[in-house]
């Protein structure tokens, strides 16, 4: 048992993950991938903003982001994806992403099961406070699937609720949002297709991303910071994570799932302009224009 002086420095340093996290299904033309994003703001009384929140899964056409505190977040994410590389039919993708789903409920209600020494007057643990996304393409049903997978305080275990179609909209638009400002963000996305004229008709593009984007350049958003967080899933499942230019391209700076490069470092990423969506490609030690 640890003294009370070492319980409550434990406590003071919990990293709280103030999040804003996305998935959707970006269609262009006739081709259409799973896009995920989050921002890179950890908490635990000042903020942190390099932190990765979005994680390609051993497998090549999964990935994960969550909102809510680390404490559960990063335990659970990182023996899912154990769970899923030491299995060679999980790995592999011989498993559906509809089957290994529910291997991710099951292994987040396991681990539940394992948490003890708690205080003298709690009989349970407390509540995760904690929510995930998981995504990727279904060669069983040829097609994306998006799943919030979150803490049923009835039920008492971990459960999930599919992506549904846009409401008011069409059903080609596909989006879940977890974490903070979600009405905010819901209200500026809502204003950013109706000035295009795409409430009602058409897929997302890149929509969701310009309205993050946005968000974490005002200083009206305290609770999310750094860059932005960017991978793809393409439907010949392969998974993509980029390098983001931020604060600008004019800045010259990159980075990598929330992590500003090094100035010596080099990354085989390819490169996105936030503002332009160009992408940037490496040709020998530099980076040029690709599409």
């Amino acid at each position: 048992m640890y003294p009370p002086s070492s319980v409550a420095m434990f406590e003071s340093v919990t990293l709280l993950c103030m999040t804003l996290a996305l998935a959707w299904v970006r269609k262009v033309g006739s081709t259409s991938e799973l896009v995920m994003a989050a921002d890179s703001r950890l908490r635990f009384g000042c903020a942190w903003d390099c932190c990765p929140k979005v994680i390609a899964m051993p497998r090549s056409d999964m990935a994960m982001c969550f909102s809510g505190d680390t404490f559960h977040a990063y335990p659970l994410m990182l023996q899912v994806s154990s769970a899923i590389g030491s299995f060679s039919p999980a790995r592999s993708r011989a498993k559906d992403i509809y089957e290994v789903r529910g291997r991710v409920i099951e292994v987040f209600n396991q681990m539940r099961t394992y948490i003890g020494d708690l205080p003298s007057n709690q009989k349970e643990p407390e509540i995760p406070n904690a929510s995930f996304i998981v995504g990727g393409y279904s060669w069983r049903y040829k097609r994306f699937a998006i799943w919030l997978v979150h803490f049923d305080a009835i039920l008492k275990k971990f459960t999930f609720r599919p992506a549904s179609a846009w409401r008011g909209g069409n059903s080609e638009k596909k989006l879940v949002v977890s974490g903070d400002y979600t009405a905010e963000f819901k209200s500026r996305l809502l204003a950013l297709l109706r000035s295009r004229t795409k409430l009602k008709s058409g897929g997302f593009d890149m929509e969701p991303f310009e309205v993050l984007r946005d968000m974490l350049r005002s200083e009206d958003y305290p609770l999310i910071g750094g860059s932005p967080q960017l991978l793809k899933i393409q439907e010949h499942m392969n998974t993509t994570p980029y390098s983001i230019y931020w604060p600008n391209k004019a800045s010259g700076k990159r980075t990598y799932m929330g992590r500003p490069l090094l100035d010596y470092e080099t990354s085989d990423s390819m490169a996105i302009d936030p503002d332009t969506f160009e992408l940037y490609g490496r040709d020998s030690s530099s980076l040029v224009l690709i599409s």
